[in-house]
């Protein structure tokens, strides 16, 4: 199963003072540092939520894809317009161009959301609620929902809410801010989509801002329900 977002190189930037400050991050970094970095700290998340619940670890793999370049995965090639989770080879694909076009705007008018006026991708929260809502599809292999024929509006909402669950915590530790937030709940509108006939529909522009606020206010992923 492959559960995509939507649709480098030598990209650098420097953190400024209310920017999101993940563990251990340098001032300047690679797009592909910064989604290592981004994912190690919501794997860590997951790993004390799981530990806390008496299960195993979640394991993980991650790959870039270069700018220009693809990715064979297990689910087929990808291309550097990439942001999925693969469950056949349980690996999160991010293309460093794609997470780069988010951080700096460049999606807006490709976006099902944006390009209609709904929210807008902008700064490094937004590239960090792509890899969260990735992770989140893990989560949900992990416990087995990919077996239980669930369609995929309910698992993109909850993988939203998963991101959101995981970003109160990083609030709570006092590494995300108000505009951090703003960030992330604009690129949940972004990449929200209206057709609703499709099989593949992601979630309203609104309905995947709210999955995502759910839950950062609750801060609890228990609550994220497939409902």
């Amino acid at each position: 199963m492959l559960l995509a977002l939507g649709l480098a190189g030598a990209w650098m930037f420097a953190s400024s003072a209310d920017a999101y400050d993940e563990p251990e991050g340098s001032q300047s970094q690679t797009m592909e540092q910064f989604l290592t970095s981004v994912t190690q700290d919501v794997d860590a998340y997951w790993t004390k939520t799981f530990e806390a619940a008496g299960l195993s670890e979640p394991r993980v793999s991650y790959g870039w894809i270069p700018a220009g370049q693809t990715a064979q995965s297990a689910c087929g090639p990808l291309d550097d317009s990439a942001a999925a989770y693969c469950s056949a080879d349980d690996t999160i694909y991010i293309s460093e161009q794609f997470a780069t076009n988010i951080y700096n705007g460049a999606l807006d008018h490709a976006l099902p959301g944006s390009s209609q006026g709904f929210g807008r991708t902008y700064g490094d929260f937004a590239v960090a609620y792509i890899v969260a809502h990735e992770y989140g599809h893990q989560i949900q292999d992990e416990l087995g929902m990919f077996e239980r024929g669930i369609s995929t509006m309910p698992l993109e909402l909850q993988a939203d809410c998963y991101a959101g669950a995981w970003a109160n915590s990083a609030y709570e530790e006092e590494r995300v801010d108000d505009e951090d937030v703003q960030e992330a709940l604009d690129a949940a509108l972004a990449v929200g989509d209206f057709d609703t006939a499709n099989p593949g529909h992601h979630g309203t522009p609104e309905q995947r801002r709210e999955a995502w606020f759910n839950g950062f206010e609750s801060g609890d992923p228990s609550t994220c329900s497939l409902a």
